[in-house]
């Protein structure tokens, strides 16, 4: 079980210094064999609610944000985005959600992801933040194309958007039926490279370049696009990994906010 005091490593996403994003690692507690051990902040997943509390604790000391300005949506491998623009946050607005999007400072915005795409995206001069849950589901859907479009009525300029992916499935390791391949061929055509095929003989996916691709094609200049560089399921002692612990198993956290500049700017 974790304690306040754990220390929490993280993995920093490169992304400019006005916005602060990291992804969680499992940390110290998860050499005990159970697949939610470490941090956890996912409250849906089959964790005890105690240790998501726990959890959910840590990260407010870390971020130094308390859990009524924090975000964390119930995702469903849906399209939808949630603007977050009010406080304290309603966690009505967090249901059945898979993107977020806020220009309010000191709003931490969060995803969970066992393998999926953790994405943030931020127009740092438009003051605009965005973080989405990116699926095969969400990818080949209109999941990034509505998170860009909230964005933009925030005041967001695609062409001034900067990406960072955080730890997901490697290409080589996520595997996939023929059904899926097809979904993806259709959704990327003339997009080499995004199925390939494995040693095994079937199709595998590259989560990060065709998310690349679905925001290129939105305005998104490539060169501010940072794929993920970890493969949760090569490190399943390190992050959570559904293909490597199953889905009853603990949640990555990614996290990202403005800070606050000055006093009188808190909300």
């Amino acid at each position: 079980m974790l304690t306040t005091d754990s220390l929490l490593p993280v993995v920093g996403l490169g992304l400019p210094d006005s916005v602060k994003a990291f992804s969680t690692e499992r940390g110290p507690a998860a050499s005990d064999g159970d697949p939610y051990s470490g941090f956890n902040a996912c409250h849906y997943v089959g964790d005890d609610s105690e240790h998501v509390a726990v959890s959910r604790g840590l990260l407010s000391v870390v971020t130094g944000i308390p859990e009524t300005r924090t975000a964390i949506p119930r995702q469903t491998h849906s399209d939808r985005v949630a603007v977050i623009d009010s406080l304290p946050v309603d966690s009505r607005q967090l249901e059945d959600v898979d993107g977020l999007v806020t220009g309010l400072p000191e709003v931490a915005l969060c995803v969970n992801t066992a393998d999926c795409v953790p994405v943030v995206l931020v127009d740092v001069a438009a003051h605009v933040l965005g973080v989405a849950h990116c699926g095969w589901r969400g990818i080949v859907n209109r999941l990034l194309p509505n998170i860009v479009a909230a964005m933009v009525e925030l005041g967001a300029d695609p062409a001034k958007i900067d990406v960072a992916m955080g730890p997901a499935i490697g290409t080589e390791c996520f595997e996939v039926g023929e059904d899926v391949a097809v979904r993806f061929r259709e959704s990327f055509p003339g997009c080499d490279g995004i199925v390939a095929e494995g040693s095994s003989g079937r199709p595998h996916i590259d989560l990060g370049a065709a998310v690349r691709e679905r925001l290129a094609a939105l305005g998104v200049d490539r060169g501010r696009i940072r794929e993920p560089e970890i493969c949760t399921r090569c490190l399943p002692g390190r992050f959570f990994s559904a293909r490597a612990l199953g889905v009853g198993s603990g949640r990555i956290l990614t996290c990202a906010w403005f800070p606050l500049l000055t006093a009188e700017a808190r909300v």
